[in-house]
């Protein structure tokens, strides 16, 4: 699965890095981050706030690239009568899609891999850190403000492997330069 993540989005840079550039932005978004994770022993559902920071350089046919770095937050859950908690972040690089409806309006779909690390605490006790990398899909809305200011608002997917789902529902600020 890492070697199909890595090999999809190197081949979404690679068909569009010989378009014409359309611009770069920046950005900054705050969410809703949800893991669940469950084995024969405990079941982990607990979700909490978190945030990313993004930066994307589009091509003027509507494709581009994405990074981001997200934390996921702390969410917590009680297993066993302990609070269990998982601290996760991650990096992410995505092929990028958009559609671009109206001059305020554009819908966006992005392919990717994913780049993660989570450490699991009992009690405020480090139990495990786990690492790896997966694939990472995302969907989401653009309304543009100006030619340099948008809101966006998406919902991105992460198939990491130890877990059962993993996502985050965010909206944040897009300054395009």
């Amino acid at each position: 699965m890492k070697k199909t993540a890595w090999a999809t989005s190197l081949c979404l840079i690679f068909l569009v890095s010989n378009a014409n550039a359309d611009g770069l932005s920046v950005g900054a978004s705050y969410g809703y981050a949800n893991i669940e994770d469950s084995d024969q022993v405990f079941s982990f559902d607990a979700a909490d706030s978190g945030y990313k920071l993004f930066g994307r350089y589009m091509f003027n046919n509507g494709f581009g690239i994405e990074g981001n770095y997200i934390d996921f937050g702390k969410p917590d859950d009680n297993i066993l009568g302990q609070i269990a908690r998982i601290d996760a972040e991650a990096w992410t690089l995505y092929g990028v899609g958009s559609l671009g409806l109206s001059d305020t309006f554009d819908l966006f779909a992005k392919a990717g891999v994913v780049s993660w690390e989570a450490d699991s605490l009992i009690d405020g006790i480090r139990v495990g850190v786990d690492d790896g990398e997966d694939l990472a899909l995302g969907l989401g809305a653009k309304l543009n403000f100006s030619e340099s200011l948008g809101l966006r608002t998406e919902f991105e997917w992460f198939d990491i492997d130890d877990a059962d789902a993993v996502w985050m529902a965010s909206v944040g600020i897009e300054l395009r330069f």
